[in-house]
């Protein structure tokens, strides 16, 4: 509300929250009597697209509403300047049936606008927002600079970066008047002054003098340089970019540099560390999730009032380092009745992110960003007359060291409450402190799967904390998925881990295709019962256009206790990943089950994958392959053999031969893929490569036999498959492995799997529906496609499996209601009827009743069961993904625990 008075905002729209989570502003609503080309707003609507803060602003003039994008590419510029452009207008008193979703406020509150991916993509784009165009334009100016050779790579890179940060200061006004003339007489900027060795010099000793810490100063070896170099003409008109921008705006007019966030500024990160390899800079949408879940309000309060600390031990630039400063200032001020805190405060609150990382490029950048992070909090006048305002972070709060060293040497001082972080995903350890850590882990525990470091740091982070103390901390997809649960059982038997954060459905989440967990842990003995909150988090338009997450009802999962410390097979993580508790019941019993590894092994059969190509100079016997047939994997289909793309063995170097037995005829072959395309082989040798998995035996019955099991119930094969997978979906969308092959349930004393018809639902959906929408997310079936055509199928199987239960006074379906983005799905016990004639009216009765029993975050989750009477209600979004059978079924259990709860 604050931001909104600072941009002259009328007021803003928020979309819905209970719970007491918070509400988050859609759109800013300004009220003007200027109608037509507007220059001040156009220069509005820049800085507002530079924020970030709202993708939406609506303008209210006389006669009309205008609309106007923030989260899109940047619709204010045209030919080299800025223009007044609305994206949409709507003519108050004019026809308003046919208007677009974006002007229906429901839609914006209740956040089922995002739903329709045609919207989200009309109003949000991932690559053209404000933060990521700037961080790919600094990328680019970064390119050419170092494509010209001016100056040495270290001294580009560091005036480059402080180019950034000075623009910064200079458009927030904490800059003294005049200042680039007072260091170059004439000179109206900053380009001049970079072009002028004498004035750049002078210019950073004046910074330095105004903004201690040693954020601007420069070693002897720079200052030589910038001295003798005849090149800073030439570098000052690349920075300034005019020459490359055709008649665009450059890089500087672009952007309002004073309303940029904070967090942009760490997002170069990625150009200033020494190994961009395994520093992968953190979006600011999952940084404000991931401190969502742990700096609450009280936790925040013990750290105010006991001087606890917040540490990151991979601090990279300090984003988010940087948002929990923010958040405490934001507390001091609630409780402080929302005045400003003064300098010795901020410099108090400041001191409390402590940081730590090998990078000494990323801990000055960290110190820089704690700092702006301080100037945002106070007046422009307060920040020019405060003399040594910053107090010293570089070296004692924020250290360049290696994290298991400055832990082992006790550098960590004060009492740690919250540790949160992003620390490398790599498997060596490359530094002695990591070597020294993983021996003591050894002596305790054993060997670290994978040898990843990401793990020790997870480990030794969790002894820092005080009792009960908070630690969250993004780890890779293999603390679930991976097979071998050493590190996951001993972390989870030891720790309280309250919830796991997935975002394995999440592709381009970072820069490079790393799927992600977040652990969230408390210091304290890990309970014995009760439950976990895996929340798996889908690909949505606002997720990737860098503004926020969602997630649903349905993607909240309670995991027993007693069922992760005795069981910590993969399976129940996977499942939650394909639609929750009657998929984990599914798979269950189908793990009781023989497997085909199991009758292939008795029978004595020669199987498993076949040969694999060996690298140059690595090559084992393999005459019995040479100049054979060879079925290529992606010529076996699930409609048969490709005959047409058989080709043979040429001679390369082969790794792994395996024997003649095995690509000898009889022998079944299955296709390492999701759709478990097979064929009964019975034409004579044929070779294949390790994306096939062979069953080769000499009595063709015996094949015929798995074959017919295995054509008999596809689906739930399929479905089967897909949840035990050790690659599928954290590695390739559509890859098996032959684990995953060797597991296949397989019974020679009986004719299939035996589905219940639940089971069978829950297969279905899986095949149909889940696969594609962990794969595709926003552009999958499931959130395309509108759910209408879905309700009635879903309501047969709802009000069944109630009347399972209550016959006496069965449950009717008697219709729904269409909300605009939201359907209304009725019941009722019963004879009764509900009547739909006045939708309106029914409406704001639910609405009535949503804030009356507050039955649900529609920020959150957007569903909702109401009980009236003998009447029920299922509110919730119209997209097929709500409508689906097996979500029936998880439905109506929930609803059987309600009724019972209510003595129903």
């Amino acid at each position: 509300m604050e931001k909104a008075a600072h941009y002259g905002a009328h007021s803003v729209l928020f979309e819905a929250a209970s719970d007491g989570s918070n509400s988050v502003a859609q759109a800013f609503v300004f009220v003007t009597k200027a109608v037509d080309d507007d220059p001040a707003f156009a220069e509005l609507h820049q800085r507002l697209w530079s924020w970030g803060g709202v993708p939406i602003l609506y303008r209210r003039a006389p006669g009309v509403v205008q609309m106007f994008r923030c989260g899109h590419r940047p619709d204010f510029v045209k030919g080299g300047r800025r223009i007044f452009k609305p994206f949409d207008i709507l003519k108050i008193g004019a026809d308003v049936g046919e208007i677009e979703a974006w002007w229906d406020a429901e839609l914006i509150r209740n956040g089922t606008l995002w739903d329709d991916p045609d919207m989200a993509a009309r109003l949000l784009s991932k690559d053209s927002a404000a933060h990521l165009r700037l961080v790919a334009a600094v990328k680019a100016m970064n390119k050419r600079l170092a494509e010209s050779k001016l100056l040495s790579a270290r001294l580009r890179r560091r005036l480059l970066i402080l180019s950034l940060l000075i623009a910064y200061l200079d458009q927030r006004k904490a800059l003294p008047n005049d200042f680039f003339a007072s260091c170059l007489p004439g000179a109206s900027g900053l380009p001049a002054v970079l072009a002028d060795s004498t004035a750049l010099l002078d210019m950073l000793s004046r910074l330095e003098v105004l903004f201690n810490g040693g954020v601007f100063k420069l070693d002897e070896r720079d200052r030589v340089e910038i001295t003798t170099s005849p090149e800073l003409g030439h570098f000052s008109r690349l920075i300034e970019a005019k020459e490359e921008m055709s008649g665009q705006l450059s890089l500087w007019e672009l952007y309002s540099f004073r309303d940029l966030p904070v967090e942009v500024i760490s997002h170069i990160y990625e150009l200033f560390v020494t190994d961009p390899a395994v520093s992968v800079y953190t979006p600011p949408a999952l940084v404000r999730l991931i401190l969502d879940e742990t700096l609450t309000d009280e936790r925040i309060d013990r750290i105010i009032d006991n001087e606890e600390t917040v540490l990151d031990p991979a601090c990279g630039s300090g984003i988010f380092l940087v948002e929990a400063f923010k958040r405490v200032i934001l507390r001091w001020r609630k409780r402080n009745g929302w005045k400003s805190p003064d300098v010795d405060t901020l410099r108090s609150l400041v001191q409390r992110m402590r940081g730590v990382d090998l990078d000494a490029g990323a801990v000055e950048l960290a110190t820089f960003s704690l700092y702006l992070a301080l100037c945002d909090a106070l007046a422009p006048e307060v920040i020019r007359s405060t003399p040594q305002l910053f107090p010293p972070l570089r070296g004692e709060g924020l250290i360049e060291s290696c994290f298991f060293a400055a832990k082992k040497k006790g550098l960590f001082s004060g009492k740690i409450g919250v540790i949160v972080g992003n620390p490398p995903f790599k498997s060596k350890l490359d530094t002695l402190g990591a070597q020294d850590a993983y021996a003591e882990y050894v002596k305790e525990h054993g060997k670290l799967p994978d040898l990843q470091v990401a793990y020790l740091f997870l480990h030794e982070s969790m002894k820092l904390l005080m009792p009960g103390g908070v630690l969250a901390m993004l780890q890779q997809y293999n603390l679930l998925y991976n097979e071998k649960p050493d590190f996951r059982r001993i972390f989870f038997n030891t720790w309280h881990v309250r919830e796991v954060l997935d975002f394995v459905s999440i592709r381009g989440l970072f820069s490079k295709d790393t799927k992600v967990v977040t652990v969230v842990a408390l210091a304290e003995p890990a309970p014995l019962v009760g439950t976990l909150l895996h929340a798996v988090f889908r690909r949505s338009a606002r997720a990737e256009a860098g503004f926020r997450f969602d997630i649903d009802y349905y993607d909240l999962h309670r995991v027993p206790r007693k069922a992760i410390l005795s069981d910590m097979t993969p399976d129940i993580w996977r499942a939650n990943l394909l639609g929750g508790g009657r998929t984990y019941a599914l798979v269950r019993r189908l793990r009781a089950m023989p497997t085909l590894e199991l009758h292939a092994t008795s029978k004595n059969w020669d199987f498993g994958e076949g040969f694999i190509e060996g690298d140059s100079g690595v090559s084992r016997q393999a005459d019995h392959l040479y100049d054979q047939p060879l079925l290529p994997s992606d010529a076996l289909t699930t409609n048969g053999v490709d005959f047409k793309r058989i080709t043979v063995v040429d001679r390369k170097p082969i790794e792994g031969p395996r024997t003649e037995k095995r690509f000898t005829s009889p022998m079944l072959l299955i296709r390492e893929h999701a759709d478990l395309p097979h064929v009964l082989w019975r034409k004579g040798y044929m070779t294949y490569k390790n994306k096939i998995v062979g069953f080769a035996a000499n009595d063709v019955f015996e094949l015929e036999a798995v074959e017919k099991w295995l054509k008999a119930d596809p689906v739930g094969l399929r479905a089967y498959a897909a949840i035990i997978s050790v690659r599928m979906f954290s590695q390739k969308a559509t890859t098996l492995s032959c684990t995953d092959i060797y597991n296949l349930p397989f019974d020679p004393n009986a004719e299939d799997l035996s589905l219940s018809p639940n089971e069978r639902l829950v297969a279905t959906d899986v095949v149909d529906h889940y696969l594609e929408f962990v794969r595709r997310g926003s552009s999958s079936k499931l959130a395309e496609h509108d759910g209408r055509d879905g309700v009635v199928r879903f309501a047969q199987h709802f009000v069944a499996q109630i009347n399972a239960f209550y016959l006496r006074k069965p449950l009717r379906f008697v219709g729904y209601a269409d909300f605009g983005g939201t359907l209304c799905a009725g019941f009722v016990f019963g004879g009764g009827e509900i009547d739909w004639s006045g939708t309106e009216q029914l409406r704001h009765r639910l609405d009535d009743l949503l804030r009356e029993r507050r039955a649900t975050s529609l920020t959150t989750t957007r569903i909702a069961r109401i009980y009236d009477g003998d009447a029920i209600y299922l509110l919730k979004p119209s997209r097929l993904r709500y409508w689906l059978p097996s979500t029936a079924l998880r439905d109506s259990d929930d609803t059987l625990s309600d009724l019972r709860s209510q003595g129903f």
